[in-house]
Order: structure tokens, then C-alpha cells, then sequence
């Protein structure tokens, strides 16, 4: 029962550490995420979940979702002022 204890601990660590630390995406409101996503929700299958902001790049946010089985990443476009274009705001 020790080995088995054991080797559980040593699996789970191995997965831990192997896990990426995310970093904050600097200057970016976190609500402009999760409206893209929103945005995108009919196009992706049922129990996609946001899972954050990849990056800004000139007027176009990237955003990860988890489908079920991998990380994907989005992409929407911004109107110069910042909002998404085509969000009716």
C-alpha cells in the first residue's frame, strides 16, 4: 500500500509541475475576453469553457478555450476604440 501511496504522489507531482504558468495579459481589460468568447459561443460545442486572454496583437484579441479535449485559441477582431467590432456597442 506504501508503493502505491508513493507512486501517486510521484504522478501527481510530475503532473503538477508539468503544468504551465499562465501569465496576465498586461493592459487588457478581462471583461474584452469573455464578451470575444461570448461572442463566439454559438459557433463552439456545447460545454466549451473560456479559460482566458491569450494576447493582444494591433486590433486583434486572442483568447483561449477549453473544447473538452485541448486548449484552442480564438481570435476577434477590435475597433480602434477598443471594443470588439461587430458586438453592437
Amino acid at each position: 500500500m506504501r508503493i502505491l501511496t508513493t507512486i501517486l504522489f510521484l504522478v501527481l507531482t510530475v503532473f503538477l509541475c508539468s503544468c504551465e504558468q499562465q501569465q496576465a495579459a498586461p493592459d487588457i481589460d478581462p471583461r474584452l475576453g469573455l464578451e470575444c468568447f461570448e461572442s463566439r459561443r454559438t459557433a463552439l460545442p456545447p460545454g466549451t469553457q473560456y479559460e482566458g486572454i491569450g494576447k493582444l496583437a494591433e486590433n486583434v484579441l486572442t483568447i483561449k478555450v477549453m473544447n473538452g479535449v485541448a486548449v484552442e485559441t480564438l481570435d476577434c477582431e477590435l475597433n480602434p476604440d477598443g471594443t470588439l467590432l461587430d458586438s453592437g456597442r
